[in-house]
């Protein structure tokens, strides 16, 4: 009797405190912000959710083709310091000219196309773009915009290199200086990311809000004045109603690292079978000229 008492007492226990490991392999089904949480529930809890059981999950199963391609050696002691080394910060891969990060709470991948990467029209033409370095930069080159009336940006991305089942958004990472916002101001930017079939467009304007105003209804009554501004257009500016950012749909915002950011667009990727993304910034129907754009590259990364 007392024996039998023993193993029910023994069981029992070890159903409240099952094995490490087995705790360790069920937190590493969740996600890294659960294993996070999970750590503070007891000290077992915390072991496991520690142990390279876990983090080894989160990491993506290339993690070491990943960083043999690293510009800089990446030194770690654990997965899991490994893992918010890369979700703290970006490591430059393939030569400096991509960086690589994952996104905290998921573990999703997340890239920078360097400028260098990107195909701008006349990039190479020193009149029009020159290529320079800023210290705050993440990349040892950025594209400044000397005055082009043409401006296209575009980039590129191999839908397999991203996180499937993971909804994105890219993004234009960039600075413009005073004289430059007021001729963006003009007139919206296009936008786009197209993956497959599917197309993403935005209208947005990276210049100052207010400058912005003046300047439409400056060049819309320029226009008018041209006779080819259009009927209903005319009828707007009248209304009582009108807005002169009607048509602006993404607002550029300020980065924790000092640059601005603008979405170009957003897309699911599934399988990673989807091929080639292809993201665009574009102001090409002003036809004025516009300057003191600095571009460094163009982020994907989850979209929260």
């Amino acid at each position: 009797m007392e024996s039998n008492k023993q193993e029910n007492t023994r069981v029992g226990s070890d159903t409240v405190n099952p094995p490490e490991e087995c705790v360790a392999i069920m937190v590493s089904l969740t996600s890294p912000r659960d294993a996070c949480r999970l750590s503070a529930v007891s000290s077992t809890f915390r072991s496991a959710a520690e142990s390279d059981i876990v983090w080894a999950r989160f990491l993506p199963s290339d993690y070491l083709s990943l960083l043999s391609r690293a510009v800089h050696p990446v030194r770690y002691t654990s997965k899991r310091e490994l893992f918010f080394l890369l979700s703290g910060r970006h490591i430059l891969i393939d030569r400096g000219k991509m960086s690589f990060g994952l996104e905290k709470s998921s573990g999703a991948r997340c890239y920078m196309l360097s400028a260098r990467t990107l195909s701008i029209v006349w990039g190479d033409t020193p009149q029009y773009w020159r290529w320079t370095s800023l210290p705050d930069s993440r990349f040892s080159e950025v594209a400044e915009l000397i005055n082009v009336d043409w401006l296209e940006i575009r980039g590129k991305i191999q839908s397999k290199l991203l996180s499937r089942k993971t909804k994105y958004a890219a993004y234009l990472i960039y600075k413009v200086n005073g004289h430059g916002s007021r001729s963006f101001s003009f007139q919206p930017q296009e936008t786009s990311v197209i993956i497959g079939k599917y197309i993403s467009s935005h209208a947005v304007s990276i210049a100052d809000r207010d400058e912005t105003c003046r300047n439409t209804i400056m060049f819309r009554n320029f226009l008018r004045w041209r006779g080819v501004l259009t009927l209903p257009y005319l009828e707007d500016e009248d209304n009582d109603n009108y807005d002169d950012e009607r048509d602006i749909t993404k607002l550029p915002c300020l980065r924790d690292d000092g640059w601005m950011e603008v979405e170009l667009g957003e897309f699911y990727n599934n399988e990673g079978e989807d091929g080639e993304i292809e993201m665009s910034f574009m102001e090409v129907k002003g036809r004025h000229y516009k300057r003191g754009l600095f571009v460094q590259g163009i982020e994907i990364r989850p979209k929260i």
